[in-house]
């Protein structure tokens, strides 16, 4: 008989494909969590800049296997990750898929070709318009 996992546990699984790591500069506002709906997003691709008014909390890395994440689900972990450390916005400077070379990597040696992305959390006083 074949067993099969609950659709729930699929997507625990699928949605933990995304990892992020945080260097931590201000850690005054994680008393504050921030729910990830109320994260404002932020694109350098966008021609999006850090408002002069925010305050840097983290240095945000995420990472997530090229084949199993989108760049939602990287945005959506940021954000939540952001909110995590009491930031009100996150400020993605740029977003990378894997190249070429780690493809071929990958393929040879079975392991997983990431999409990268580097971010920013932000603090933004209230009032301040996106």
């Amino acid at each position: 008989m074949k067993r099969f996992l609950p659709v729930g546990i699929w997507v625990v699984a699928l949605s933990a494909c995304v990892t992020v790591s945080k260097s931590i500069l201000n850690d005054s506002y994680m008393a504050n969590p921030v729910p990830r709906g109320e994260v404002a997003l932020l694109l350098a691709s966008m021609n999006d800049s850090i408002p002069t008014n925010c305050e840097r909390v983290a240095v945000l890395h995420a990472s997530g296997d090229q084949d199993l994440t989108n760049e939602g689900e990287i945005f959506d972990k940021l954000r939540e990750e952001a909110g995590k450390l009491g930031a009100n916005a996150v400020f993605v400077q740029n977003m990378e898929d894997a190249g070429t070379g780690e493809r071929v990597v990958s393929a040879i040696f079975g392991t997983e070709a990431d999409r990268d992305s580097d971010a920013m959390a932000l603090f933004c006083p209230k009032g301040r318009a996106w």
